[in-house]
């Protein structure tokens, strides 16, 4: 949010933080609080509270804890990004809102939390290793997240400074963070990965009638990045997106993470047709909380996954894998 000199919002909503990047403000609910850049305050759930700009310009996050498409109505307000849906949210639970700094060269230990994390790249770039999706690399607005007790580790390589903030819902009843260790999945690379060569050929549709880059467009399931998803378009049990590989390809397993909305767009089962028209599966998926994968052996360059049973609405994915060697 960005308000000009002066200005001032009232509004309530559900629980939020409010982090400034620009300029500082007055944060007034019970009483007034100033908020200077690069600090944070937290709003608790339905409370009556206003921004007021009294210091000069000022830019604002309001990150809130709510339903997907909940974006401010009545002033100019800009989505900086929506997460997926939060899913093992602790019943004991404490909502932790964090800046982390990782000076050149330097690595948090391998973690995990016991409720979901969701970070926010803000400046410098990071390798992010988790257990479900391997390493990635996250620069400047790049968004990640995992589900509860996964081991986790960030690493910075480059010789700049790494900030990125962190959203924690954890069990107040368990550490904070725990030694973890990464599993060795033997897998090798993801062959379906857009950086490999991958490619949409084809998807049943996209949420909003978008293009495979849009925001909810067939691309984010080849991005490794489980922040970003595909949604189909009410598709329901007829949605399918055609993945197209760089080569021909001895097929050994493939993954699949499906995206949920909670009562709907859930995945239960889907299947694998290739290009010369042979059929794999069904494969069942049992939540929408991490990627499941199934061995496989067949040979391939297009793979067409095909939903089978979903609880319907916007079913899609927040990724697809495919591992192999390339055929010879």
């Amino acid at each position: 949010m960005e308000l000009e000199a002066g200005e001032k919002i009232t509004h309530r909503h559900k629980p939020a933080f409010v982090y400034s990047i620009e300029g500082m403000h007055d944060l007034m609910a019970a009483g007034t609080n100033r908020v200077r850049e690069g600090q944070a305050l937290s709003v608790r759930s339905e409370i009556e509270h206003s921004h007021r700009a009294s210091f000069g310009p000022t830019v604002f996050w309001e990150t809130r804890l709510d339903r997907p498409g909940s974006t401010p109505a009545g002033f100019e307000a800009e989505t900086v990004f929506e997460s997926p849906v939060l899913e093992d949210i602790p019943e004991n639970l404490l909502v932790v809102f964090i800046p982390v700094e990782i000076p050149p060269g330097g690595e948090t230990s391998v973690h995990s939390h016991p409720g979901p994390e969701f970070i926010y790249q803000m400046s410098g770039g990071i390798d992010y290793q988790n257990d479900i999706i391997g390493v990635r690399k996250m620069v400047a607005g790049d968004v990640e997240g995992l589900p509860p007790l996964t081991a986790v580790q960030k690493r910075n390589p480059s010789d700049e400074q790494a900030v990125f903030l962190s959203w924690f819902l954890v069990d107040t009843e368990k550490d904070f963070a725990s030694p973890a260790a990464f599993r060795d999945a033997g897998l090798g690379q993801n062959l379906a990965l857009l950086e490999n060569g991958a490619s949409v050929a084809g998807v049943s549709s996209n949420f909003g009638s978008g293009g495979n880059d849009s925001a909810f467009g067939a691309a984010n399931a080849l991005d490794g990045d489980p922040a970003t998803e595909w949604s189909s378009a009410s598709d329901g049990d007829a949605a399918w997106i055609d993945v197209e590989l760089a080569a021909m390809t001895n097929v050994t397993s493939v993954g699949f993470w499906t995206r949920t909305m909670g009562d709907t767009a859930q995945v239960n089962s889907f299947q694998v047709t290739t290009g010369q028209g042979e059929t794999y599966g069904p494969f069942t998926v049992d939540d929408g909380t991490t990627i499941y994968r199934f061995e496989t052996q067949f040979t391939a360059r297009r793979l067409q996954f095909e939903l089978l049973d979903t609880s319907g609405g916007n079913t899609g994915a927040l990724e697809i894998e495919v591992y192999g060697e390339v055929a010879r």
